[in-house]
């Protein structure tokens, strides 16, 4: 037997490098021991919230529970019922946990204190990111490849392994936390010794496809370039990309603005998954290129768009406004109140509650609140939108609130005249009295009933109200301010004034006394529109209604600028664009130091290519409850934005995808066209004169590609093992 495997030429060995959320990770440190040692992406099960879904048992009974305590004549909850609950308090607090465990710090580079994750070693780390009999078939990463594989001959250890990694790191924390890149040369090395010094293919997945150019490039980086292109050209038979997306994909820029809940949308909320998206530093890695449009197939829309407009910082500083005129004879004093700002008939800001002082003369407590409210981007068409601002006082509650009853001892002018008619009534219609007494403790009882309710519905009514003001002085004047200095500052804040009148007034007046206006100020400071270098605007989206709002194409940079992400804008400065090894520029848009690449993708599916983002219509940028801003979103996708005279694309939502035309082709699903076939410029380019060959399948998506019979032929016709 032993001469027949020398004479036997050895198989190709294979080193697999997986994609975003396609590394296994583990827990090595955390606050929570039993936590130590368990795979933390992905195994819910394990963690504790596995039952803690969309739809599922726990949410329905604290729907349930949540009713019965609205209504005060609701059924008691049962022993299930107070048990599931139980359950699902300790399931919330677990995914809590798995969250913080997940999420870096806000230097989008490093671990919260007392916590380590790190990837799972080995083909174990990209089979199956859950392994059970119900779960492979949904989790699959590697694992089919590795079965194809396996029974061609390959073993592991010998001739096929994986390098998995963190995939929430930078390239650069990969390699300074890790040691990837270099861990990563050693298992190449080990691979092309066991195989008799064959030459070992890279064999890469969405994200890996970039981390494996990386590699290259920083081979070339470590170890010079000469000796590095040696141990290249030694120890690298091809590079095999699947489904790469070279030149970034636009999905990415969605998961950083609007957040990215993993494929768990059963499980996380929008602010975790916030918080998700806005904390991995590998976001930026896959961000579309600046120079994406110089492709030589130059996608129709820019992978990112944003409306123009300008905004206003509206802050509503801390004040008191005493309270005795607008609860005047009430029979029940208001338990809190709160202010709204009124822009037009449909546009309201609204401050919190804040609670009434007690006693003879209540006072209301406004704390500092700031706002940001979009605009056009013009004072003028700003002012013609919203030309006027008024203010109300409001308070929970539904009708007119009840009022204490006029005694005698509530002299006026015609106090005889009631005093006769109230000993008439009660002596000549004594059972006419008694039924409207009735009726009136039935009535005061209903009114009662209607407040709980409305209280608990959140139904609300004005207690005081402003004249309209005209805030055109004070915007223009801060527009003066801003254009002086090309609109660094900003503008400068102006004061507006409002006097609130109560607006129920009922029985003030001639001998009783006319309860004054009180004031209420307010200040804003005009924000000019984020300039856009003389771009020419990308008139292909309108607003389905509203002529006045431009789109103009915008980088992920300035987006991210645009949402307050300076982290990720720092990230991009300091971490992508000053690494020697260039991960967005010369790791992807040139040719990697390999002579042979052969690239895989999918074709001719509906595919994100880009973004319509506006700012939100109004924002509360100081919170008095928490300081946790993370989850605080400025910019939105914009649902009323429409396409004209675009084949091939269409829009919902904000969202523009590609599709399959006459002339057309269409991405995998999840990266573009335009960036999958990036790679054929390679051809006859580079250090190596890249050989490039191109395998499209039609209907392959991005991650079932790995488990489609077409892919797996093209792959062993590429590793020589038909």
């Amino acid at each position: 037997m032993a001469p027949a495997v020398k004479n036997k030429s050895p198989l190709t060995p294979v080193l697999i490098i997986p994609g975003f959320m396609s590394s296994a990770l583990t827990v090595e440190k955390s606050p929570q021991k039993s936590w130590n040692g368990k795979r933390i992406w992905l195994n819910l099960s394990s963690l504790g919230f596995q039952s803690l879904r969309v739809g599922g048992a726990l949410r329905e009974n604290e729907k349930v529970r949540a009713s019965q305590q609205n209504n005060p004549k609701g059924n008691k909850s049962s022993e299930s019922s107070d048990a599931l609950h139980q359950q699902y308090m300790k399931e919330v607090e677990c995914k809590s946990r798995w969250v913080q465990h997940m999420c870096l710090r806000d230097d989008m580079k490093s671990e919260k204190d007392g916590i380590e994750v790190r990837p799972v070693p080995g083909c174990a780390g990209v089979d199956y990111l859950s392994s059970g009999a119900l779960t492979e078939s949904l989790t699959y990463v590697f694992g089919p490849v590795l079965v194809l594989l396996k029974s061609k001959g390959y073993k592991e250890g010998v001739n096929l392994d994986a390098a998995p990694y963190d995939w929430r790191l930078s390239p650069d924390m990969l390699q300074q936390r890790d040691k990837y890149f270099t861990n990563t040369m050693q298992t190449i090395t080990h691979l092309y010794r066991q195989s008799n010094n064959t030459p070992v293919m890279i064999l890469c997945h969405s994200m890996g496809c970039k981390t494996g150019h990386f590699l290259f490039n920083f081979v070339r980086f470590h170890l010079g370039e000469d000796d590095g292109q040696k141990w290249l050209d030694k120890y690298i038979h091809s590079y095999v990309p699947i489904g790469a997306p070279h030149i970034g994909a636009p999905k990415s820029v969605r998961a950083v603005i609007d957040g990215d809940k993993m494929g768990l949308d059963a499980f996380l909320d929008d602010d975790e998954g916030l918080m998700l998206g806005r904390s991995l530093g590998s976001s930026p890695w896959l961000f579309p290129l600046e120079n994406t449009l110089a492709t030589p197939i130059s996608p129709s829309v820019p992978p990112s768009v944003l409306r123009l407009e300008s905004s206003i910082v509206l802050t509503i500083p801390t004040q008191t406004i005493p309270m005795k005129g607008f609860v005047y004879r009430r029979a029940v004093m208001p338990s809190k109140v709160r202010l709204a700002i009124h822009l037009a008939k449909d546009f309201v800001v609204r401050t919190e509650f804040y609670p009434l002082s007690r006693g003879k003369s209540p006072t209301l407590l406004l704390k500092e609140e700031v706002w940001c409210i979009a605009l056009p981007p013009t004072i003028e068409e700003s002012l013609k939108l919203y030309p006027n601002i008024c203010v109300h006082l409001e308070e929970l509650g539904a009708g007119k609130p009840r009022k204490k009853r006029r005694g005698i001892y509530h002299c006026d002018i015609f106090w005889p005249c009631r005093f006769a008619f109230c000993m008439m009534k009660w002596i000549l219609c004594l059972p006419c009295a008694i039924v409207l007494k009735i009726l009136r403790i039935l009535a005061r009882g209903a009114d009662r009933g209607i407040e709980v309710t409305a209280g608990a519905v959140g139904s609300f009514r004005a207690i005081g109200k402003s004249r309209k003001v005209n805030w055109g002085k004070g915007l223009i004047a801060s527009n003066k301010a801003a254009s002086s200095d090309g609109g660094e500052s900003g503008g400068v804040g102006s004061e507006l004034s409002f006097q609130i009148l109560p607006t129920d007034r009922e029985g003030q007046g001639f001998f009783f006394e006319i309860p004054s206006s009180q004031q209420c100020v307010l200040k804003v400071k005009w924000r000019p529109p984020p300039p856009m270098k003389e771009r020419r605007p990308f008139d292909k989206v309108t607003h389905k209604r509203m002529t006045i709002h431009k789109y103009y194409p915008a980088t992920s940079g300035e987006l991210c600028a645009a949402e307050g992400l300076n982290n990720a804008v720092k990230l991009l400065r300091d971490s992508y664009a000053a690494d020697p090894v260039d991960p967005r520029g010369l790791s992807s848009w040139y040719p990697p130091p390999i002579k042979k690449v052969v690239a895989i993708y999918g074709i001719n599916l509906p595919t994100e290519v880009s973004g319509i983002y506006q700012r939100k219509q109004s924002v509360k940028l100081s919170y008095s409850t928490s300081k946790d801003l993370c989850v605080r979103q400025l910019i939105v996708l914009d649902k009323d934005a429409k396409l004209n005279g675009l084949d091939g694309y269409t829009i919902e939502s904000g969202i523009i995808r590609e599709t399959k035309g006459k002339a057309k082709k269409s991405g995998d699903g999840t990266v573009p066209y335009w960036s999958l076939q990036h790679c054929r410029t390679w051809q006859g380019e580079g250090v190596k004169k890249c050989d490039v060959n191109v395998y499209e399948i039609e209907g392959a998506e991005h991650r079932a590609i790995l488990n489609e019979a077409k892919f797996h032929k093209i792959l062993l016709e590429v590793i020589g093992c038909v």
